[in-house]
């Protein structure tokens, strides 16, 4: 059970640290508009291409 537990704090720790990553990727580029939306979409749409895009997922198995 602990195992878990781990496992879940370990994917929200590395979630959180790519949606900063993508923040500040945008915010060094210097992107027009709001940062934290942005950055939220790419997040969502980076992660979905990695569930269901076949040739991403490929690479992570």
């Amino acid at each position: 059970m602990a195992d878990k537990t781990k496992e879940w704090i370990y994917g929200i720790i590395s979630e959180l640290s790519f949606f900063g990553f993508l923040y500040y990727a945008q915010y060094l580029l210097k992107v027009d508009g709001n940062l934290w939306i942005s950055s939220a979409i790419l997040w969502a749409l980076l992660n979905i291409a990695i569930v269901l895009c076949p040739v991403v997922r490929k690479c992570y198995k």
